[in-house]
């Protein structure tokens, strides 16, 4: 399934670094350096170039490293370690008749790794075709995988402002470094939040 989610968010992910790296490209070189529509097109297919290279080594990267940086956590950082905070913390879901539902994953002696799992296998697992968790799933998965790309990008850029030669392309502007830094806050709350609504929703869709 989530491999199946990830493929469906290829194009997308593409799309999003295409547009950071043609922003950082026009803020880095200038406008008036890419006035004709030629060079336009250019910089954009060089910008989905580089993009696709990314998405590569986003799926490369394992993916309990990925959550590791969004949660930024070094152990227990999946959202489900922590179901049961997090539906306490939802209207939509009334803890009390979620905790009589499965004792077992809101059990207040189980450890966080544990509970995860319960909640994977008890929960999610009957209602993993459901359209609300789906969505959400695939929403999560988007964003990780962007933010994942972007801190790539980001450490890039800096290695480059450091070791780099200047001659070859130039001394980064700094407006690039403030573009690559708000994208990749912007994507690791939406990729944050996402986990967060993907595992209450696998909650609320079973209930």
């Amino acid at each position: 399934m989530a491999s199946d989610l990830k493929s469906a968010n290829n194009p997308k992910i593409t799309a999003l670094l295409t547009v950071v790296i043609f922003i950082c490209a026009v803020f880095q070189y200038g406008s008036d350096v890419i006035p004709a529509w030629e060079e336009v097109a250019v910089t954009g297919a060089l910008s989905v170039g580089f993009s696709a290279v990314l998405v590569l080594l986003t799926n490369l990267t394992p993916h309990n490293v990925k959550h590791k940086m969004v949660f930024t956590r070094l152990s227990n950082e999946m959202p489900a370690c922590r179901i049961d905070r997090l539906c306490k913390k939802d209207m939509r879901v009334s803890f009390e008749d979620a905790r009589a539902r499965w004792p077992n994953v809101f059990d207040e002696s189980l450890c966080p790794s544990e509970r995860n799992s319960c909640w994977y296998k008890e929960i999610y697992k009957p209602v993993s075709s459901k359209e609300s968790v789906t969505q959400a799933h695939r929403d999560f998965l988007l964003y990780r995988d962007v933010f994942s790309a972007l801190l790539v990008l980001l450490m890039v850029a800096i290695a480059w402002g450091v070791w780099g030669e200047v001659e070859f392309a130039g001394k980064i502007n700094t407006a690039v470094y403030y573009i690559l830094i708000i994208s990749s806050l912007v994507t690791l709350i939406a990729a944050r939040n996402s986990g967060n609504r993907f595992v209450v929703n696998a909650v609320a869709a079973a209930l």
